[in-house]
């Protein structure tokens, strides 16, 4: 499998509500890092927060504008994600990933992004 078609799977399984299926593409002991957030090490790990982050926001859409290989086993991802802000007003959120691979599993996926704007309440500046 290509691996902009891996990437591509990996958004549809987020976008579909689908944390096994993002999950599944992980190697057990990968790490998993979200903005500033604190890492997620392993799989289990990346599934359960997967999981409770679709219930942060009212829809996602993961819009691939590139993926690059970068050597054997890194990849470096561009997205728009579209979603809502709590007031409803559409968003369109740029992104960069990074992710490095172990063959076809990944074993660390760094998430570049600000989410506050579809995070922030109604009328509070972003």
């Amino acid at each position: 499998m290509s691996r902009d078609r891996m990437v591509r799977e990996m958004c549809a399984a987020v976008d579909a509500g689908d944390a096994e299926s993002f999950a599944s593409w992980f190697a057990d002991d990968a790490v998993y890092v979200f903005a500033n957030g604190e890492p997620l090490i392993g799989r289990a790990a990346i599934t359960a927060a997967t999981a409770g982050a679709a219930g942060a926001l009212p829809w996602v859409r993961h819009v691939v504008e590139q993926v690059a290989e970068v050597g054997a086993d890194q990849l470096f991802c561009r997205f728009t994600i579209e979603t809502a802000a709590p007031d409803g007003t559409p968003l369109a959120l740029p992104c960069v990933t990074v992710i490095r691979l172990a063959g076809d599993r990944v074993t660390d996926y760094r998430v570049h992004m600000d989410i506050t704007p579809a995070l922030a309440p109604a009328g509070a500046p972003s």
